[in-house]
């Protein structure tokens, strides 16, 4: 049976045997992904120490291959598929490419533990990928490794659990992961993971209809802003603000989220609890007819997107707006309008429950315009 690596330019060097007759070989070696060359050198180093090849070889390595008169001094590692594989995940997701640091952190996953770092990462690859439920079980890792050696970012991370869990739809687990970050926040000095769960206290009172709770935890907000002199904080307790007030009716909640949001929220705001921002805005502008804002909000929200991920050409956050400029377009083409949302529906159905039910309904939209026309 043929060697799989035949194929290779190199291929005298990845048999199971190397002798004198390859040593002109070693000129042509490359450090390629998959080519199996720290394979090779590993074992020509290994034939060198047991004296199975000539004496010529250490001189010969020495002299054509880069770092030469060091590398015999160096320790010899076999660098194998899951490291390159890490490398990638790491390298992709500096490069906001999603999927492939996504899908190359899965395969390492599923061989070896990752570290707590590592882990992290995956689980906001995963979220950007739309892989939802996934990234909430990754972070449940995270959590439960950080208990044990960080208490405070333990409950940072049961907050951003339970944010995610409310953007999902999931308001009674939210629930539950805002009352692990209280318990293992009290009796802590006030850091701005209080202010995360403040916020994450405040969502979801305001989706319970909860306003006596909504009411404390906004001024609980306002007040670690403060004290803590934290302008992520104070981004956000000035949106809740505004958004409430819009909700009550008040219009200058239109005008206190314009600050908040135009031209952009502000850089220091992490990218998970800006992302729950935009989201709550586009959703209250839709909802209240307010078009004028739907349009500047979703410019902000594309300025946003190009400014936190801007080599990303496919992302939930970016399918959640586009299913929010969808909602507005008046009279689309169906079969366009269909094309488009069943592109975004899978970045979305299982990250946002407000945007996957506007997917269902944009669809419903265009069979209906479809049926339309045909009769």
């Amino acid at each position: 049976m043929a060697h799989p690596a035949r194929d290779d330019v190199d291929h005298h060097l990845t048999g199971t045997r190397i002798g004198d007759d390859y040593v002109d070989q070693f000129d042509r070696l490359t450090f390629g992904p998959g080519n199996h060359t720290s394979h090779r050198l590993a074992h020509a180093y290994n034939l060198i120490e047991t004296g199975q090849v000539s004496n010529c070889w250490p001189v010969l390595i020495v002299r054509r291959i880069p770092a030469r008169r060091s590398i015999l001094a160096l320790p010899w590692v076999v660098v194998d598929d899951r490291t390159q594989l890490l490398v990638v995940a790491r390298s992709a997701y500096r490069r906001n490419d999603w999927r492939t640091s996504y899908e190359s952190f899965s395969r390492v996953d599923g061989v070896q533990a990752l570290d707590t770092d590592d882990l992290a990462v995956y689980a906001a690859a995963a979220w950007r990928h739309g892989h939802g439920r996934e990234s909430v079980r990754i972070n449940e890792q995270v959590h439960t490794r950080l208990l044990r050696t960080d208490p405070v970012q333990a409950a940072m991370k049961a907050a951003e659990l339970g944010l995610a869990w409310l953007a999902r739809g999931h308001v009674a687990l939210a629930g539950s992961w805002g009352q692990r970050a209280q318990v293992l926040l009290d009796g802590v000095p006030q850091t701005a993971a209080h202010g995360y769960l403040a916020y994450l206290l405040a969502a979801t009172a305001a989706d319970t209809g909860d306003h006596d709770q909504f009411r404390a935890a906004t001024r609980q907000l306002s007040a670690l802003a403060q004290d803590l002199d934290d302008a992520a904080l104070a981004a956000l307790s000035r949106a809740l603000g505004g958004m409430a007030a819009v909700a009550a009716g008040d219009p200058a909640g239109y005008q206190a989220l314009d600050q908040v949001l135009l031209p952009v929220l502000d850089e220091p705001v992490p990218v998970e609890w800006a992302a729950d921002v935009y989201r709550r805005a586009l959703s209250l502008a839709h909802r209240r007819g307010a078009g004028d804002r739907l349009t500047s909000w979703t410019q902000s929200m594309q300025r946003w997107c190009e400014a936190t991920e801007p080599d990303s050409t496919e992302s939930a956050y970016r399918a959640v707006l586009d299913v929010h400029r969808l909602s507005a377009v008046a009279d689309p083409d169906p079969r366009d309008l269909v094309r488009r949302v069943v592109g975004l529906r899978r970045l979305v159905a299982d990250v946002d429950a407000v945007a996957a039910g506007m997917v269902e309904e944009l669809l419903s939209r265009s069979l209906a315009a479809s049926r339309g026309r045909a009769g």
